[in-house]
């Protein structure tokens, strides 16, 4: 009978859903105490030790984070540079940035609103994140100050180029607008290249931050993905040699040729770029590209939208 062929159904899932939510919850109670944990680190131990124990702390707490999110991380050695840097990376989920802070110290730019996020605001202020207030050409340029005056001092400052976190399997344009400081202060920019596998080597769509889902939507998507592989891979450092806009386009070959992807060259710019922590993910997904433990892929074309941006790790 259809009727009772639909209360079959809908108890079916149900009974699924229960039994999807308590294998979540061992591993959602070890997200929230690590957390809590750098809450602390943050309030009791960062201040007391001096920045090569904060970075080692930083590195460890994301690496941590990952392993409760049951991601297994591939990271190649980042190039040794006596100064500071700028480092710019395809964007694919909010664990993006704990991935590279796996790797290496770096400072990332984030949308103003991050900031006014209880505790996990505080946390990416602790984390040394500049906020950046999007649509405000002023407000770029303070950023692109901040920006120099940190690589000045030998820091590394990260952003996402794209402006638009995507599926992974495809490379945005990059904007050149934080691009800038580079070539005002002659520093490299060293192209890195991210990508998420499943355990035998398959793409995984798991991680992808895209169409407008929620921050829990992504956490509990990546943690029903049964383990994902993280791999980071840097490219040679690029001389700021001309417009940035010149730069932009070097450094997107770069990261196409370290993903073995085409470069975006030509498509219009959809996104103003954040630069960082999650910039706005993109819209509309291809029903190909919507596995059961994923999130689909976005279309070039697509128009971005913005989520949650992630909490950043202690500092």
């Amino acid at each position: 009978m259809p009727g009772a062929c639909s209360v079959r159904s809908l108890r079916a899932l149900y009974n699924a859903g229960v039994i999807a939510a308590l294998r979540r919850l061992p591993r959602l109670v070890l997200l929230a105490a690590h957390l809590a944990s750098g809450a602390a680190l943050a309030l009791f131990a960062l201040p007391l030790v001096g920045e090569p124990a904060r970075d080692r702390i930083i590195a460890r707490w994301s690496r941590r984070l990952l392993a409760i999110l049951r991601v297994r991380v591939h990271i190649e050695t980042s190039p040794a540079l006596p100064d500071g840097a700028l480092l710019v990376c395809n964007h694919v989920s909010w664990i993006d940035i704990y991935l590279i802070l796996a790797a290496r110290r770096v400072r990332f730019v984030s949308k103003s609103e991050v900031r006014r996020w209880p505790l996990i605001g505080w946390l990416a202020q602790r984390v040394g994140t500049l906020f950046l207030e999007r649509g405000r050409r002023a407000d770029t340029r303070r950023i692109n100050a901040e920006m120099g005056a940190l690589m000045q001092t030998g820091h590394w400052v990260a952003v996402f180029p794209e402006g638009t976190t995507s599926d992974g399997r495809s490379l945005r344009r990059f904007l050149p607008s934080l691009l800038q400081p580079a070539v005002a202060l002659d520093c490299p920019v060293v192209p890195a290249a991210l990508r998420y596998r499943t355990p035998d080597g398959r793409y995984s769509a798991a991680p992808a931050y895209i169409d407008d889902i929620s921050l829990w939507t992504s956490v509990t998507r990546i943690l029903d993905a049964g383990g994902l592989v993280a791999e980071l891979r840097f490219g040679a450092p690029i001389p700021p040699d001309g417009h940035r806009r010149e730069l932009a386009a070097a450094a997107e070959r770069a990261v196409a040729g370290l993903l073995d992807a085409v470069p975006a060259r030509g498509t219009p710019p959809d996104a103003r770029p954040t630069g960082g922590l999650g910039a706005a993910p993109a819209r509309s997904t291809p029903p190909d590209a919507r596995p059961t433990g994923g999130l689909g892929a976005a279309p070039a074309g697509s128009p971005p939208r913005t989520p949650a941006d992630p909490p950043a790790a202690p500092r």
